[in-house]
């Protein structure tokens, strides 16, 4: 063959190398945005909301290791079993609670106590209430405070101060308000600690009903009774379902889709976390036929709040070659939040970089329109899968500073008794989580990369 016959043979391949690409590459997005509107079509934020309702408004407050958070448990494994899902409830022991309720006429809350208050039991202490601002002052208490019920700003710093202050004038009880939460919330619930034991019952109670209480005292004498109770010898749970591979295979690689069921102390949980619970429900229910070359595991975990206990005792608890198995891992956390200062969907990943499960998601979000942003956030149940070596990744609605990324805003009525999904619940951004994060769950099971070597368990 002539040098023309040679250079016009190559460039003949070269064209048609190109137009295959093309093709292929055409097909390929085709074909993905096939997969895509098949979850578009099927998930369904209304569907989704009805178990927020359950979680958030009959259950109410979820408390790691309390019988609310077992109603919780029970509700989401019935969910998983109608889906035709084998459903196993993974038991573990969690330290004591001291948990408080005050009531004054109709109205009643769970709250926090001290466990160097008195434990009243089911026997509650009744009592006028009289403000003393910070009660660290002898003008603070020129009202009296004797047999009273005495409402007192909390100070951190001081607070060994203020209850020494409180039991010296007399008071019959403390209710200690919070003002702001560890990540600039407005104050939730607590149990504060001190260096002493006193002999009346101390209660730490949220920004919203300190003020509650305050407003009304400015109309006239308000009356509460308090109750104060140690929960001990606890256990909190882990609900796992699983829909092995069509393949049968005992090594096929697992993918993951995880959430917290728990709450705070005296927080409905709508957004944290009955909305990534209920998000990782509908994609149970959508997903249950897809990738059947994969196992897809959903985990449900228990006493998140206390410290990922649920996360950690069931990554510590999987042998190396099942940690090996597991590929992807896309933990659902604050999906939903209707705080209008957040910008992003974000997959956070614990160190920042991305992995397989930040990437299918930003992949998805780009081809759907709805942008995911990239983040580093080392604070949910993602972070015991990579420390095991698993690629894992946080989904959460936020905003986080440009200039630090260490920097962000997460809604003000985070762990606190406004968290219900009457105000803090956007069935637009569920939407929105459930397309991206559905589409980028399908994408992996479709499409599983080799299995990797997890990190070895220590020891």
């Amino acid at each position: 063959m002539s040098g023309n016959g040679r250079r016009i043979a190559a460039l003949a391949m070269t064209m048609v190398l190109f137009v295959s690409a093309l093709f292929l590459g055409n097909a390929t997005v085709s074909a993905n945005a096939s997969w895509d509107q098949e979850i578009l079509s099927r998930v369904n934020a209304d569907r989704a909301l009805g178990h927020v309702r359950v979680l958030s408004d009959q259950i109410g407050p979820r408390v790691g290791g309390l019988e609310s958070e077992k109603k919780a448990a029970k509700y989401i494994a019935s969910q998983l079993r109608k889906l035709g899902y084998a459903v196993e409830e993974q038991p573990f022991s969690v330290p004591d609670q001291y948990i408080g309720y005050v009531q004054s006429g109709k109205e009643k809350w769970q709250v926090g106590a001290s466990p160097e208050g008195r434990v009243t039991g089911k026997k509650p202490v009744s009592g006028d209430v009289i403000y003393v601002g910070k009660g660290l002052s002898g003008e603070d208490y020129a009202a009296g405070a004797k047999g009273k019920m005495v409402l007192i700003q909390y100070d951190s710093a001081n607070r060994n101060e203020q209850l020494k202050r409180a039991v010296e004038n007399g008071a019959k009880g403390v209710l200690f308000y919070n003002t702001v939460g560890s990540r600039g919330n407005y104050g939730p619930a607590f149990s504060p600690r001190f260096e002493e034991k006193v002999d009346i019952p101390v209660l730490g109670i949220s920004l919203i009903h300190g003020q509650w209480l305050i407003e009304r005292l400015e109309k006239g004498n308000v009356k509460v009774k308090v109750n104060t109770e140690h929960h001990g010898n606890l256990s909190s749970l882990n609900v796992i379902a699983t829909r092995p591979a069509k393949t049968k295979n005992p090594h096929a690689p697992v993918v993951m889709v995880t959430a917290h069921m728990d709450s705070v102390v005296g927080a409905p949980g709508a957004n944290d976390n009955a909305s990534g619970t209920a998000l990782t429900l509908e994609l149970a229910r959508v997903l249950r036929k897809h990738g059947p070359g994969v196992e897809l595991r959903f985990a449900f975990f228990g006493s998140e709040e206390r410290g990922l206990l649920g996360s950690r005792h069931y990554v510590n608890q999987l042998s190396d070659e099942e940690a090996g198995r597991i590929i992807g891992v896309f933990n659902a956390d604050m999906v939903a939040t209707s705080y209008d200062h957040v910008t992003h969907l974000y997959a956070m990943t614990v160190d920042g970089q991305p992995n397989r499960v930040a990437d299918a998601a930003v992949e998805a979000g780009e081809r759907l329109g709805k942008p995911v942003a990239l983040g580093r956030f080392g604070s949910s149940d993602h972070v015991p899968f990579h420390q095991r070596g698993i690629p894992a990744a946080l989904f959460i609605w936020m905003r986080v500073d440009s200039w630090d990324p260490l920097v962000y805003d997460i809604e003000k009525v985070y762990h606190t008794p406004m968290d219900t999904i009457g105000e803090n619940i956007s069935p637009e951004r569920m939407q929105t989580a459930l397309e991206v994060i559905g589409s980028a769950v399908s994408e992996v099971i479709r499409k599983p990369l080799p299995l990797r070597e997890p990190l070895r368990k220590a020891g």
